[in-house]
């Protein structure tokens, strides 16, 4: 019986390719001289791999680069061809390919236009993601009737998603705002819906390493979590809440020190009272 539950266990939603695709970055610096003045500037562009095709040239839009063919590309790497340099290299994921210093043709200007250029296939990092997906969520969420907008689920789970890949690779950081996120119907007002799944794994993230006494990010998030939402029901052990809060403030994190203030300002107007 264990057997079959396992096999008809669901696939995840998104595989890890979905989640960290591939892009060609291309970095231009510029060295332009007019008779005796000099300028020097930069320019760049990112190009999804899933728009690139075998046998193609590049398409860098307005960039002044000179021309790349593709040749071959994969998951693992891509090999390109500089037309104007005649230059061809196969790039690993992550590695970098510095073509130049060379002269260009700056018609019809009478300027002199001297590029370098540099190439890199790279993947996507979660963080380089997830704040676009975000910002195209949040408004809907803001004129949203309903506790549940069906237009943004798809989203909402990517988001989740890489939150997850995230954490795995080690940032422990996230779990302050997977706990909100995970609790929120809607993410515009941050409204934490489900308090017992927010504390669920915010305790995952605090044995795991989140809100130590130098985890910035971590308490970044919590703060915004604070903003909407009791601090004070955050953590049910209360006693270990106000140690991780206490020692964070002592090693001068102010998003914690806003936190105890936020929790215990109203306790002080009690007592004076």
């Amino acid at each position: 019986m264990e057997e079959k539950k396992e096999a008809i266990k669901e696939e995840p939603k998104f595989s890890i390719k979905d989640l960290l695709p591939t892009v060609l970055d291309i970095v231009v610096h510029h060295y332009v001289r007019d008779q005796s003045v000099a300028t020097n500037y930069d320019e760049s562009v990112r190009i999804d791999s899933r728009d690139i095709r075998v046998g193609n040239l590049v398409d860098t839009g307005s960039l002044v680069c000179g021309k790349l063919m593709v040749i071959e590309i994969t998951e693992e790497s891509i090999t390109l061809i500089h037309i104007h340099s005649k230059e061809k290299r196969t790039l690993k994921l992550e590695e970098e390919w510095v073509i130049g210093p060379y002269v260009i043709d700056n018609s019809p200007y009478i300027s002199s236009d001297e590029i370098t250029m540099t190439i890199k296939y790279d993947f996507l990092t979660p963080w380089e993601q997830i704040p676009e997906i975000m910002d195209k969520i949040i408004p809907i969420h803001e004129n949203a009737t309903s506790s549940v907008i069906p237009e943004t689920v798809d989203d909402e789970e990517r988001v989740l998603a890489l939150l997850d890949l995230d954490l795995e690779l080690g940032d422990v950081g996230s779990y302050p705002l997977k706990a909100l996120l995970s609790a929120c119907n809607n993410w515009h007002t941050a409204k934490i819906v489900r308090l017992g799944q927010f504390q669920e794994i915010l305790l995952e993230g605090i044995e795991k390493g989140a809100l130590s006494p130098d985890d910035e990010t971590g308490w970044s998030w919590l703060k915004v979590a604070a903003e909407t939402n009791d601090p004070e029901t955050f953590m049910t052990d209360m006693d270990r809440y106000y140690d991780l809060l206490a020692s964070a403030v002592e090693n001068g994190n102010a998003d914690a020190l806003d936190i105890m203030n936020t929790i215990w300002e109203p306790e002080q107007i009690i007592e004076e009272d």
